[in-house]
This record gives C-alpha cells, sequence and structure tokens, in this order.
C-alpha cells in the first residue's frame, strides 16, 4: 500500500512541476466519518495526494512522502471535516495553478 501511495504522490508532483494541467481533487463524494476504513482511506489517498500536488514546494522526496502521510493520518479519521479544514488552501492553490 505504501508503494501504492508513493507512486499516487510521485506521478501527482510530476503532473505538478509540469504545471501544464490542473490535476482535479477526488470526483467521489466525502465520506463520512463513521463510513468504512477502505472508503475513507481511499478517498483520503485521492485528496491528500491532490492536495500536495497542488500545494507542495521543491521539497526532497523523503520529505514529500512523510508530509504525505501526515496528512493521510488527519484525513482518515474525518474526512468531511479534513476536508472542510484544508479546502481554502487547495482552493487557492487550484486558483495559482490556473493563472
Amino acid at each position: 500500500m505504501r508503494t501504492l501511495i508513493l507512486a499516487a504522490f510521485t506521478l501527482a508532483c510530476s503532473h505538478a512541476a509540469f504545471a501544464q494541467e490542473v490535476i482535479a481533487p477526488p470526483a467521489e463524494p466525502t465520506p463520512a466519518a463513521n463510513a468504512s476504513a477502505d472508503e475513507r482511506t481511499t478517498w483520503c489517498e485521492e485528496y491528500a495526494t491532490w492536495l500536495l500536488a497542488m500545494t507542495e514546494n521543491a521539497a526532497s522526496e523523503a520529505q514529500q512522502s512523510q508530509h504525505l502521510q501526515v496528512e493521510l493520518n488527519s484525513c482518515r479519521t474525518d474526512p468531511q471535516q479534513y476536508e472542510h479544514e484544508t479546502r481554502a488552501q487547495a482552493d487557492a492553490a487550484v486558483e495559482t495553478a490556473q493563472g
């Protein structure tokens, strides 16, 4: 699973680094805190990867991996609250990426 997360994060970062396209957040609705762990994890992996791709600076790969793990851990408990707390940051990053 860690390999999958790192691969997704690396892919997202490479797209953001070349920033010709805007990466979209998950299309699925945000799961509730009482949703299954698998549902929350899947959504959080997509959202956190997108969020970091939109906001991450030129940190080392190790720092990026650690930051992704922190974001995933924050998200899994209550994805709706996490999205609420990070959405302004994400929206600002999208506006910046779009020019």
